[in-house]
């Protein structure tokens, strides 16, 4: 007997020029918002946007990726960037090191799902209105 199984969604996202991609497959582990400093810097903009897959979910990485590396001991990050157009496209974070977050702009249409928090909420630029079914973390 045969089923029809729905396949994993698999998505690309690329950085501005389109050089460098990363594709995966299947749903984000989580989908949110950060408004730490580092986020904001990272993005230009308000906050940053965020998917954490699992790093099994990888299926192909191409193009050239130059890392910026920062943060303390236990929280280090590599931030992998386009040494072309300079989109950060991808990261790994030692803290979690079976995940890999993803730049959720950089997913080709049609993208993701609505994001489903708030991180580092505290530091939310004032005029920033959330939806209120959002999860909300401070820190």
């Amino acid at each position: 007997m045969v089923t029809d199984q729905p396949s994993e969604p698999v998505r690309t996202a690329r950085c501005a020029c389109q050089q460098a991609s990363i594709t995966v497959s299947g749903a984000p582990l989580t989908h949110g918002i950060c408004h730490c400093s580092h986020c904001k810097r990272r993005t230009g903009s308000a906050f940053g946007m965020s998917s954490y897959f699992a790093r099994a979910a990888v299926q192909s990485i191409e193009g050239d990726t130059h890392v910026y590396a920062l943060g303390a001991t236990g929280r280090e990050q590599q931030r992998h960037f386009c040494p072309r157009c300079g989109t950060t496209l991808f990261w790994f974070l030692a803290a979690e090191p079976d995940r890999i977050g993803i730049a959720s702009g950089c997913f080709e249409e049609p993208g993701l799902t609505e994001p489903s928090y708030s991180a580092t909420d505290r530091l939310r630029c004032a005029w920033l209105t959330l939806p209120s079914h959002w999860r909300r973390h401070v820190d």
